[in-house]
């Protein structure tokens, strides 16, 4: 007996369809992704750099 999910009136999604879909979806999920991975790591110097500029920033200032 085939198990099957109705989502609305129009769609049915069987077992066998959800665990193909399922199973994609994992594998996308640990797929390594070149660009996410610069662009995060792009955001995390920028983000040091920006620290780095204010606290150097506070040092110079003159006292009042």
């Amino acid at each position: 007996m085939l198990a099957m999910t109705n989502l609305n009136t129009s769609f049915v999604l069987t077992d066998e369809l959800e665990r193909q879909l399922m199973l994609e979806a994992m594998e996308e999920q640990f797929r390594p992704h070149p660009l996410r991975a610069l662009f995060a790591g792009l955001r995390k110097l920028a983000r040091a750099a920006q620290a780095a500029g204010k606290t150097a920033g506070a040092e110079t200032a003159p006292a009042a």
